[in-house]
């Protein structure tokens, strides 16, 4: 008789430990270029200028160039940044409620990164009444989110 612990149970299964293609491949194999952002940050700030900010703050939200090089993802979050302090701090709130959780945790990133670069300290005040509206209607979720998403803005 043999001694249970000394069994190998990943002889019993054929798949174990085998790693397939899309198990190694990175998250996102394509890179976006500036020049493909260029039409989505001029629609952005033509929302923002209009004054439609509920539009441009949910069309920065959704889908950002998390696979863009360093230079595109500096343009996006200028324009990003820029919507964000066009809204009047009594409509912060209303924009806020109407995202989509997932639109919230993609705010909370661009939120944390403009208080990370001077750009955003200049703006300090606005970013910390974005950031405190938001959590009164998402409460802690989007911030926990950010601390574990590898995905960065």
């Amino acid at each position: 008789m043999t001694d249970w612990r000394r069994i190998d149970i990943d002889a019993f299964d054929p798949e174990s430990g085998r790693l397939t293609a899309a198990d190694i491949a990175p998250p996102y194999a394509t890179q976006v270029s500036l020049a493909e952002l260029q039409p989505r940050i001029a629609q952005l700030r033509t929302l923002a200028s209009s004054g439609d900010m509920q539009a441009a703050v949910a069309l920065a939200t959704s889908d950002p160039p998390y696979s863009a090089d360093a230079q595109a993802k500096a343009a996006y979050f200028q324009a990003v940044l820029e919507t964000l302090t066009q809204v009047r701090q009594a409509d912060i709130a209303g924009v806020v409620k109407a995202l989509q959780p997932a639109q919230q945790d993609v705010l909370v990133k661009y939120l944390y990164k403009g208080m990370s670069v001077p750009e955003g300290q200049k703006q300090g005040g606005i970013l910390l009444a974005w950031f405190e509206r938001l959590t009164q209607a998402a409460g802690v979720r989007p911030v926990t989110h950010y601390i574990n998403d590898r995905n960065t803005v």
